[in-house]
């Protein structure tokens, strides 16, 4: 994330997600052994908790649209309400439909 997008995170009082754990966003680190890391049901539950703390913000909608301005291969963790592959597609579709918008306009 940019200096810009934590500067405007900061500005969000509001938010939900404030005193957190990161690991509830973003799962446990990559480096801790193997008999440590989380199992998928366990990353299944972190992930609808973290979902259910951004169901209740207030700055849900900011925080998504903040993050999609990131690009498609900058999406880690849970942010906005969205998992960072639930991000990626959305951009995609987004993307798609400026184009198809486009194809039209010329056709």
């Amino acid at each position: 994330m940019d200096e810009t997008a934590l500067k405007k995170l900061k500005d969000w009082p509001d938010r939900m997600c404030q005193g957190t754990d990161l690991e509830l966003w973003f799962g446990p680190s990559d480096d801790v052994p193997r008999e440590l890391r989380e199992t998928k049901s366990e990353e299944v539950f972190r992930i609808r908790t973290a979902k259910a703390v951004c169901a209740g913000c207030p700055i849900k909608v900011e925080c998504l649209e903040s993050e999609l301005t990131q690009g498609i291969y900058n999406q880690h963790g849970v942010r906005g309400g969205k998992t960072a592959n639930e991000r990626q597609q959305l951009i995609r579709d987004r993307r798609d439909q400026v184009v198809a918008e486009r194809i039209g306009e010329v056709a």
